[in-house]
């Protein structure tokens, strides 16, 4: 009688046995996929933590390129009011050898050599015509190297504006990659303290306990990481919202 007593306890304790360890199988996988769930929470707000630090980037580029395009807007016409104040400066000078040359046609002419005074005249306006010529040609030369010196210090200051936005974008990418890099290893390191938890678990079976219905939220061991990480991260239902979180309320 007694030994059917033990044969109906030892069947009782086996049976509860493998209930509860149906329920904590169940309930791990459970638990990992709470941390599978948590990475994605949590990648999707990094997605958008460091989209938004681009975003900021390219506005700050943008709005230092329009800076720098309204200061060289500025810049050409302080320079295009100087450079006409000092050619208005640079007037013609007729050369001694133009002078003479026209001052003795017109004694010719006053003294009826009219054919030397013509020879005369010819070769004075062959003058004037070379020193004009001479005139212009640096008079454009006195324009247009300086605008070429000034066009060429724009684009190298529109180049360095470029090659530091580049390098603004460069350090957004490889800080996200490096901060991505970390927020994959804390989820490797989750996953491996998960495991083993659960690995105890199933080789200790003292460490699974009696069947628990409705699991305390005050368990902080391994076992609950998943659970614990995910309500972390979106908080439970029993959390009161945050009033700074609400959507803006508009007065009718």
């Amino acid at each position: 009688m007694a030994q059917q007593s033990f044969d109906k306890i030892d069947v009782v304790r086996q049976e509860e046995g493998k209930e509860r360890l149906a329920i904590e199988k169940e309930r791990q996988v459970g638990e990992k996929t709470s941390l599978d769930k948590s990475y994605k929470v949590e990648l999707k707000k990094f997605e958008e933590e460091w989209a938004a630090k681009l975003v900021e980037v390219e506005k700050h580029c943008a709005a230092s390129a329009r800076v720098l395009e309204e200061e060289h807007e500025v810049g050409r016409a302080t320079f295009e009011r100087e450079l006409e104040e000092k050619l208005k400066k640079f007037r013609f000078k007729a050369s001694v050898q133009l002078l003479q040359l026209e001052d003795t046609g017109r004694r010719l002419g006053l003294a009826n050599e009219f054919k030397q005074a013509a020879e005369v005249g010819s070769r004075a306006q062959k003058q004037r015509r070379m020193e004009e010529a001479d005139y212009n040609a640096r008079r454009c030369e006195m324009a247009a190297r300086p605008r070429q010196e000034l066009t060429a210090k724009h684009k190298a200051e529109t180049d360095i504006h470029a090659q530091k936005c580049h390098g603004m974008r460069v350090d957004v990418k490889r800080g996200r990659e490096q901060a991505l890099a970390v927020l994959r290893q804390r989820y490797r390191n989750l996953e491996a303290d998960l495991t083993h938890a659960h690995a105890l678990e199933a080789h200790m079976p003292a460490e699974i306990g009696a069947v628990i219905s409705h699991q305390s939220r005050s368990f902080q061991s391994s076992t609950f990481r998943g659970t614990l990480k995910f309500e972390s991260l979106v908080g439970t239902k029993f959390d009161v919202p945050d009033v700074t979180r609400l959507p803006a309320m508009v007065a009718e």
